[in-house]
């Protein structure tokens, strides 16, 4: 299943990158990304490069001698849908973003989000994510 260019290959490909992010192995996180992947963030107003993304991440989660804002924080999407055409690949579904801030209370976020990826040498590569919060479904989720 794994590294094979079908729903379920994608599946499998999205399922690693998700696990890697909440395990904090951002360096498998960050490798299924294509170097001209762009992210469209929840909390960044602009579009982002991969490079421009791994350090907004890396502003919360801490490092080199940047100290994390964050105790811990988790990704958990819901609802997936997978779907392949030749050798580009679509997920798309809900999400949560629960999380402890290290200066305040409890955070929670609800998101739709989709990504779009290719299957190049036998892998599947992330080439967008973008995710927005449910600000018309939900309100008051998160504490301000």
């Amino acid at each position: 299943m794994a590294n094979e260019n079908t729903n379920e290959g994608l599946r499998h490909a999205f399922d690693s990158w998700s696990n890697a992010l909440n395990d904090g192995n951002l360096d498998s996180f960050y490798g299924v990304f294509d170097n001209d992947a762009e992210v469209l963030d929840e909390d960044f107003p602009w579009r982002m490069t991969k490079e421009e993304f791994i350090d907004h991440i890396s502003f919360h989660a801490g490092s080199g001698d940047r100290e994390p804002l964050w105790e811990h924080f988790k990704w958990i999407p819901r609802d997936i849908i997978t779907k392949v055409w030749d050798n580009t690949g679509h997920v798309s579904g809900f999400s949560t973003f629960r999380g402890k801030p290290k200066d305040a209370g409890f955070r929670q976020r609800f998101m739709g989000f989709t990504t779009s990826w290719y299957f190049r040498d036998g892998k599947w590569w992330l080439v967008s994510w973008h995710q927005s919060p449910l600000l018309g479904r939900i309100t008051g989720a998160s504490p301000t």
